[in-house]
């Protein structure tokens, strides 16, 4: 059977532990002047970038999910990821009581957004995520500011980072229940580990996708 990409099962295949890392990495440069003076490049938003460290796992389980990892051809091949730290909305980690919704309305700021279709008085947590489709890609943003939905199930505008790229839709279908980016594997960030004799780990560390 073939392998089909984005693949969906990197990140539920096997458990993972600590060391774990989550980030928005910023697209910024600065120089300086000769006179002193420094000067700030502001690149675009944003981009996500996360590291795993699998459980312990017996030899034949870790080379099992190498071999899976090995048909994402490096940094070729797409997979979801997420924060395992929040895969759900933090009030509703089984998704009962809240709806995924709509992309209702963008700031022209780029950083502030409302979304509709939610249920009524649904909460949108801070450091909740969410994620929707666009031109180009898949939009994954952060909460900055806990909002909650009126009885129509809309919310008013609230902030989200990083800031929203060029290429997103009004009515787009956003995920809240398990919002999901799209991510590839760092050049050579596969690492196995030997624990103990029959024993071992894999660490690696992904990127955000932008086709």
């Amino acid at each position: 059977m073939p392998i089909t990409f984005p693949r969906s099962d990197i990140l539920t295949l096997v458990g993972f532990e600590q060391p774990f890392t989550f980030e928005p990495v910023s697209q910024q440069e600065q120089s300086r002047l000769a006179s002193g003076v420094t000067i700030g490049k502001d690149l675009g938003p944003a981009l996500w970038f996360g590291s795993y460290t699998t459980e312990e796992l017996k030899n034949d389980d870790m080379v099992d999910y190498q071999a899976v990892l090995a048909s994402l051809d490096g940094i070729v091949n797409v997979f979801e990821g997420w924060d395992l730290r929040r895969p759900a909305p933090r009030l509703y980690p089984d998704g009962i009581g809240a709806n995924d919704g709509v992309l209702a309305s963008v700031n022209a700021n780029n950083k502030a957004l409302a979304l509709s279709g939610l249920s009524a008085g649904q909460v949108v947590s801070r450091g909740d995520y969410l994620s929707f489709d666009y031109t180009g890609g898949r939009a994954l943003h952060q909460a900055m500011e806990t909002v909650t939905a009126n009885g129509a199930g809309v919310t008013a505008q609230f902030e989200v980072r990083p800031h929203l790229r060029a290429g997103w839709a009004l009515s787009a279908a956003v995920n809240l229940k398990a919002p999901r980016g799209l991510f590839t594997l760092m050049p050579g960030s596969v690492v196995p580990t030997q624990t103990r004799g029959k024993f071992g780990r894999l660490t690696f560390k992904t990127g955000q996708y932008l086709a």
